[in-house]
């Protein structure tokens, strides 16, 4: 009989872990990205096992030095109740995959600035997903610096890399009626929604009928639902009343005859159960693009694109930093500036329609449209004889 070279061993994403039943425990044991490495860790652990009756753990000197995992440990029961529970779940499998594995078993005084760099270095993931994997260990460091047991937070040396922003690829009006066209019927009251407000995934799908006032053609949006577990919104300014349009208060009406009595929840699948992220976008949303014909985007774009249709139709841009629920209104120049009609920016068009308001007749051209009016002037212009030096006493 063949042996089995992988014993004891189980693979969650790039990581292996030791497991071994052990009487009522299992005991368990983060190892290497690397297979060969992680059969070498596991040969050292049956030995222990066998020597000693139990894996031999490294301890701290007295405690003075601990292992950057046992703070990692101490850093995730404190802070799970701190965090969203979505952000908390991302965190923990950032530790897992990817710092556990490197740093799990160091003293975390031993760790240097130019290990985190390596370490950097050798994430084989995007930009953004190596700025993210910092995060968690960043507070570990921050919470062993407050507690006074490293001196230097050598994290905080550490910079994150520049990120690219984001592509803003929208569709046209055609094009969203098109893909509502296209789309699943059962889903196509949630596209609307997310067309037409410019709400986050996660806040249409933790929208309730008890937060929908169709009398007043508002919603209140203050909750998310991401990765099946609801919280509290993206940020403060997320926390919002949005107004509905009528393809939304259509939709609405549609989708209370729908899941009104099934669920508190608005929109549910198929199933009649809560929305997610991967279902929408794997079996509704790119089967929908396709049949209509469009290149694939993310579904965020949906978002991108009301705020785009939006602003170049000329609406208010402090309504659509309301309805998006932005902070401020600097994100929506910046990511939307593009799309801003030249009227609303600075080519002084504004400013000449105001002085064509005080005056009688037409007489310059702006941007094709006649808006400066001549007037003779009440005084002659001044000539030179009429200038005086001032005086200025000393």
């Amino acid at each position: 009989m063949a042996k089995d070279k992988n014993r004891n061993l189980v693979k969650r994403g790039e990581v292996w872990y030791f497991r071994l039943r052990k009487g009522k425990q299992v005991i368990r044991k983060t190892l290497s990205t690397s297979i060969a490495e992680a059969r070498r860790l596991r040969d050292d652990l049956l030995k222990d096992m066998a020597l000693y009756g139990d894996i031999q753990r490294p301890q701290p000197v007295q405690n003075e030095n601990p292992l950057f995992g046992e703070l990692a440990e101490k850093w995730y029961r404190i802070r799970s109740r701190q965090i969203k529970a979505s952000t908390m779940r991302d965190y923990k499998s950032c530790m897992n995959v990817y710092i556990l594995p490197k740093f799990g078993d160091r003293p975390i005084r031993e760790i240097t600035y130019l290990d985190v760099e390596e370490f950097k270095a050798g994430l084989e993931v995007s930009t953004k997903r190596i700025n993210n994997v910092l995060v968690p260990m960043r507070s570990v460091f921050t919470m062993a610096f407050k507690e006074g047991i490293i001196r230097d937070n050598v994290m905080a040396r550490v910079d994150n890399l520049r990120i690219e922003e984001p592509t803003i690829n929208p569709l046209s009006m055609d094009e969203v009626i098109k893909v509502l066209e296209c789309v699943h019927p059962h889903y196509r009251n949630c596209l609307t929604i997310l067309f037409f407000t410019g709400l986050r995934f996660g806040e249409m799908a933790a929208l309730k009928w008890k937060n929908v006032h169709l009398e007043r053609k508002t919603a209140k949006i203050c909750e998310t639902l991401v990765y099946g577990e609801e919280g509290r919104t993206k940020t403060k300014k997320s926390n919002r009343d949005i107004d509905l349009l009528p393809p939304v208060i259509e939709a609405l009406i549609d989708q209370r005859e729908r899941t009104g009595r099934k669920s508190g929840h608005v929109f549910l699948d198929i199933h009649g159960k809560p929305l997610t992220t991967d279902h929408m976008r794997e079996v509704i949303w790119k089967p929908a693009l396709e049949k209509a014909g469009i290149e694939y985007r993310p579904m965020m774009q949906t978002r991108h694109t009301f705020a785009t249709i939006s602003l170049s139709e000329g609406e208010n841009i402090g309504w659509v930093q309301h309805m998006l629920g932005h902070s401020s209104l600097q994100m929506i120049f910046t990511k939307y500036y593009a799309w801003m009609p030249k009227e609303t920016r600075n080519d002084g068009s504004a400013m000449m329609r105001a002085y064509k308001s005080v005056q009688g007749k037409k007489d310059f051209i702006v941007d094709g449209e006649e808006v400066i009016s001549k007037r003779e002037p009440k005084s002659s212009p001044l000539t030179k004889k009429d200038l005086h030096p001032l005086s200025v006493s000393p």
